[in-house]
């Protein structure tokens, strides 16, 4: 039987430069939205620990305990949680991908993913209610919730504990749905295979939720050599394909990445959601004018 080589080796996501930027850049004085809605529906029925009976819905791993029904377990052999309401808390979500995929890169574009990550996390911690991170396929991880500035090292060690795990972007979807919508939805990944999103993305609007797309942009998905040789690495199964680059070569794939990102953002575009598109600086770059944009594009 043939060995599956280990994946690639993301380097640590949050260095200790990176901590002491991350605080500057989440003071920053900008204002991290949640639901569009919220100012116009201040009291939005919502899930909550307390609050008015409003119905059930079966039970999901990962809800709490304290909300099964016993009495309705009892009469029907099923788990089913309390519907509670209450005046509306102003929250976000993170929805992790953590495909294969985000290795790719000298410099995999997950780490960047991480980062993004903790920056709208902790813009979350300090400016709303609480957030949640949501990480399909992370087994007992796929589900945290956080509140308040000091849960930031806790956000930073459960974002760093996140496994590699391959999920669709249906089910990764449908894990959110089942959930109810947490507020605004921020959905970070590489969203490489284009026509798994749409309907997914969709999904998520016909349900109401407020979705920004965030994707970190490496050099190599802009700027293609005109000559020498391209390595290709599945980081899957390891197996590697060296193709030399001449200069029809070079113009076909210019000509694929285009069309890749035309895909993506016409699918946005058509869902009445942002994706935004960063370019990543270097990986010892944890200036803050380096990561500064992505604090900017979330006042917008």
């Amino acid at each position: 039987m043939k060995k599956t080589p280990p994946l690639p080796v993301v380097p640590p996501p949050f260095p200790a430069p990176f901590l002491q930027r991350l605080h500057a850049l989440i003071g920053q004085p900008v204002t991290l939205t949640s639901a569009p809605d919220h100012l116009q529906r201040a009291r939005r029925a919502v899930l909550s620990q307390s609050g008015t009976f409003v119905g059930h819905r079966r039970y999901v791993r990962g809800d709490d305990l304290r909300r099964i029904d016993w009495a309705a377990y009892a009469r029907t052999g099923e788990l089913f949680t309390k519907q509670l309401e209450q005046e509306e808390r102003r929250t976000a979500a993170l929805l992790l991908d953590l495909s294969p995929s985000l290795l790719a890169g000298l410099v995999p574009r997950r780490l960047f993913m991480l980062r993004v990550a903790a920056i709208l996390g902790g813009l979350a911690l300090v400016q709303l209610d609480g957030l949640t991170v949501l990480a399909p396929g992370a087994g007992e991880l796929a589900v945290r919730s956080f509140a308040g500035a000091q849960a930031l090292p806790s956000l930073l060690a459960h974002l760093q504990a996140l496994p590699i795990a391959a999920v669709t972007p249906a089910d990764a979807v449908a894990m959110v749905l089942r959930r109810g919508i947490p507020g605004r939805v921020h959905w970070l990944s590489d969203f490489a295979v284009p026509k798994d999103v749409e309907r997914p993305l969709h999904a998520l609007r016909r349900r109401g939720a407020s979705v920004t797309g965030w994707l970190p942009e490496l050099a190599a998905d802009r700027e293609v050599p005109s000559s020498g040789y391209v390595r290709v690495v599945d980081p899957e199964t390891g197996e590697e394909l060296v193709v030399p680059i001449d200069a029809s070569f070079a113009a076909e794939l210019r000509h694929q990445l285009a069309r890749l990102a035309a895909h993506q953002d016409r699918l946005f575009a058509q869902a009445g959601a942002p994706l935004i598109r960063w370019r990543v600086p270097a990986l010892d770059d944890v200036s803050v004018s380096a990561w500064l944009p992505i604090v900017a594009r979330c006042a917008r």
